[in-house]
């Protein structure tokens, strides 16, 4: 009789042993394998044309999306389904796992590293500014607006902010609004004299509405060296399987006559291929 009750505990720890195992197995899937075992994967995105935004009958497109969807594919990963997410909130929202991946062209800085693992840069360009018609104020970059003491307008979690900043401007004649249509309504209505946006954004922006144009020239160094920003994907910290395996791809395809093509249609060129590893942005090299 104890003999038998002996091994029915043991039969009962051993099914609880083995279903702890499973679990535990189960849990060790990485994001990496259970994208490409669903075959598909969720991103978040800014609607901020060309780096990415919806079309009017709701693609997901742009530079961004469009070489995360061709290495996706070498990944064996078919679909990539979008998450329209204001900038403030795409890395509050990977880290909640909303989606599984930032894929914004967003800038790699180091205060961003500290939050999230970011894919080695898919291109690299620079800065400018939005204006009324005219350029009223006579306000070309940063060092302008602290010059005259003017407010500039940004969209939340942008790293315009950041080298506004550098440029010696101070808190108070930043106007921070949620997207990038708010900004340049801030604009328009006199709130401020300009808005910050990369210099394709202000481009495509310039080129909707008569009412605003592109400042330029546009100029901002620190240091003695002229900043060039250089942007990719992100993912959670854990990731590093998925952001390793995208980066391989990368490596075999930037810079190839079907990237150039590709990202061409968005206005990029080889002038805009970059220069640095993701590793040496989140380094501050």
């Amino acid at each position: 009789m104890k003999h038998t009750t002996f091994t029915r505990r043991a039969l009962v720890a051993f099914a609880g042993a083995a279903t702890l195992l499973g679990s535990s197995l189960a849990a060790a899937e990485t994001t990496l394998e259970r994208v490409q075992k669903q075959g598909y994967i969720r991103v978040g995105f800014a609607n901020e044309a060309p780096y990415a935004f919806a079309t009017a009958d709701g693609k997901l497109n742009g530079e961004s999306p469009t070489v995360f969807r061709h290495v996706m594919e070498q990944l064996g990963v078919k679909e990539v389904d979008g998450v329209l997410t204001e900038w403030g909130a795409l890395i509050p929202g990977l880290k909640a796992g909303r989606f599984d991946a930032i894929v914004a062209s967003m800038y790699i800085t180091p205060k961003r590293c500290k939050q999230i693992a970011f894919a080695n840069p898919t291109y690299g360009i620079g800065e400018a500014l939005i204006v009324k018609k005219g350029n009223p104020d006579g306000i070309n970059n940063y060092g302008d607006a602290v010059e005259k003491k003017l407010k500039i307008a940004f969209v939340a979690g942008t790293a315009e902010i950041d080298h506004a900043r550098l440029a010696g401007m101070k808190r108070a004649q930043e106007v921070t609004v949620p997207n990038f249509a708010a900004a340049v309504a801030t604009v328009k209505s006199g709130r401020a004299s300009a808005a910050a946006f990369t210099s394709l954004t202000a481009k495509d922006l310039a080129s909707k509405d008569d009412a605003i144009e592109r400042a330029e020239p546009f100029t901002f160094t620190h240091e003695g060296k002229k900043y060039k920003g250089e942007g990719s994907f992100g993912f959670r910290m854990a990731d590093t399987s998925l952001r390793d395996a995208v980066n391989v791809e990368l490596a075999k395809f930037l810079g190839t006559p079907e990237h150039l093509k590709m990202v061409g249609a968005f206005g990029f060129d080889a002038s805009n291929l970059p220069e640095k590893t993701a590793a040496q942005h989140c380094a501050g090299e």
